[in-house]
């Protein structure tokens, strides 16, 4: 399994910064850019709904370092809509974990006055490490 890079490669793109990562819960700053607009100026719920994925990946991490995951399913509600340079706190908390997947709720709130803007909950998957037998015997896959 290859050992997961925190923060990893895209906060540079979400102009993202970990603040915390610990015990289920992971709280990330984004600024959006101007590069992140959609036509009508404001910031295109794709990239809000990756925000919220690089919020729910640090949390279920904190909960389970040695496990590597996948968001599986995410729904994700847009309350108010942001502008580019508009400092966003992202909130994510795993509410349960088991053998096989985590249930995850998050948050985009402005940092100015804490307005909840995006609401979103998730499911990741414990992905099994490949045995490297089947690596071996499926060489090129």
């Amino acid at each position: 399994m290859q050992e997961p890079k925190f923060p990893p490669p895209c906060f540079d793109f979400l102009n993202a910064q970990l603040l915390e990562m610990t015990g289920g819960v992971a709280v990330v700053r984004f600024t959006p850019s101007s590069e992140m607009e959609n036509p009508y100026g404001l910031i295109q719920g794709g990239i809000l709904a990756g925000m919220i994925d690089n919020i729910i990946g640090p949390a279920v991490v904190s909960v389970a370092p040695d496990r590597q995951s996948s968001t599986i399913q995410m729904t994700v509600n847009y309350l108010r809509s942001v502008k580019a340079g508009e400092k966003l706190i992202g909130t994510a908390r795993v509410i349960k974990h088991g053998r096989t997947q985590a249930f995850v709720e998050a948050t985009l709130e402005w940092e100015r006055d804490k307005a909840l803007l995006v609401k979103a909950s998730a499911t990741n998957v414990f992905l099994d490490p490949v045995d490297a037998r089947d690596e071996e015997h499926c060489a090129g896959c």
